[in-house]
């Protein structure tokens, strides 16, 4: 096997998570090389399509404890884009972050949240700030699990602060972490400043906490890989010279994975590693990553654009299967594909995470909207979670997973 064609890695199979070269067969390219006619014309430009690939199969025993095996392809050998992938880490350590500030405070997820001042001018977030029941960090949260709200996002990186958000990411192990800025115009400085972040009483009204403006001296930037993508950038009428992604958010899609199995799987946390979270908190998160589009009640999508399973990549469009839910986070901008998914079927007693990144960009002008989504991408991922779901439905399990009792059901918060 080609070294530099597939890494794969064993997350040791105990009550931590930890990088190791597995030795032996990578379980995901024999899955895909049992269906050439599917993968191979994918797999052959590989580098054209910057494909990343990292699929975990998960153990449980006697006492349904869960033990992974994870197998990479490609993971960290190109750049690539996450865009609102960054989403899903801002999400655990914003919830962590109320935590601490909770005892002394009184500040919970359900409190309203307000950013002074105008995030560089950003209409559209104005536009949904001032939307009835907008403010709390709970609507945020499940906005941008949901649908990737990125007028969501703002707030809560103003919360976090540039410096506290990258620190704490490392802190946590997700050392590929940069996180640059906001989604909206700003440069480079302004993303640097956060502005004052007020909590309030939603009944009341009542001040309840205070987070003063602060400036992070240091400049974020991606410098481990090249970051010019492209031979152009459209912008207005013009191309201008490629796009350079050293001051975008960046987290790579092994950590990525990781953080996935551990907000689902919280006892795959290392001790040193361990979120300050609650069992209320991670069902929190659960529910909305696990909800389809129609069950939500505020907002509410409604009709042929917006079906239940839209922003589930991997088995979108087309009906789900009876009894599966995907708890999932994606991105999409600029060509770039990506979803990371914890795939769990309640009928058949199957579960695995899968997250693939793809870059569908064939005339390599970005920001043109001359992108291969629907034609390239979004075949290739069904094609993969089929393959691996199949090959899952047919491997032999010893014990079959004992799974939570999810919610989804909602409300207005």
């Amino acid at each position: 096997m080609n070294k530099s064609f597939a890494i794969a890695f064993l997350l040791l199979a105990s009550f931590s998570v930890c990088h190791a070269q597995q030795k032996g067969t990578n379980a995901l390219l024999e899955i895909m090389h049992q269906h050439p006619e599917q993968f191979d014309s994918i797999l052959a430009h590989k580098d054209r399509y910057r494909l990343q690939i990292v699929y975990t199969r998960i153990e449980r025993d006697k006492q349904n404890n869960p033990h992974v095996t994870t197998w990479a392809m490609d993971t960290d050998r190109y750049f690539y884009y996450p865009a609102s992938m960054i989403k899903l880490l801002e999400i655990p350590l914003a919830m962590e972050k109320i935590n601490m500030i909770k005892k002394k405070f009184g500040v919970t997820i359900y409190d309203s949240l307000v950013v002074s001042g105008d995030a560089c001018g950003d209409v559209g977030e104005v536009n949904y700030m001032k939307r009835p029941n907008f403010s709390t960090p709970a609507q945020m949260i499940k906005e941008m699990l949901l649908v990737s709200n990125n007028h969501a996002f703002n707030p809560l990186y103003d919360f976090l602060g540039q410096a506290y958000f990258n620190k704490r990411a490392h802190d946590l192990g997700y050392t590929s972490t940069v996180v640059c800025g906001r989604f909206a115009g700003c440069d480079t400085f302004q993303n640097r400043t956060t502005s004052t972040v007020d909590f309030y009483n939603r009944e009341t009204g009542e001040l309840k906490y205070v987070q003063p403006a602060a400036i992070n001296p240091d400049q974020p930037e991606v410098k481990h890989m090249n970051t010019v993508v492209g031979k152009g950038f459209m912008n207005g009428t013009h191309v201008d010279p490629p796009k350079n992604f050293n001051h975008n958010n960046y987290i790579s899609l092994w950590d990525l994975n990781k953080l996935l199995v551990r907000l689902t799987l919280p006892k795959l946390q290392p001790k040193k590693q361990q979120l300050h979270l609650t069992p209320a908190d991670y069902a929190f998160i659960h529910k909305y990553m696990g909800m389809y589009l129609h069950e939500s009640v505020f907002p509410k999508y409604e009709g042929a654009e917006n079906p239940g399973n839209k922003f589930k990549f991997f088995m979108a469009p087309g009906k789900m299967p009876e009894g599966v839910r995907i708890f999932n986070k994606v991105g999409q901008a600029y060509g770039f594909v990506t979803d990371c998914s914890y795939f769990a079927d309640t009928v058949n007693k199957v579960e695995f995470f899968l997250s693939c990144s793809i870059y569908v960009c064939k005339n390599e002008i970005l920001n043109a909207d001359v992108y291969e989504y629907e034609t390239i991408a979004m075949p290739f991922f069904r094609n993969l979670c089929n393959a691996v779901y199949t090959d899952e439905l047919n491997r032999k399990r010893k014990h079959k997973p004992v799974f939570e009792d999810w919610d989804f059901s909602d409300r207005v918060f």
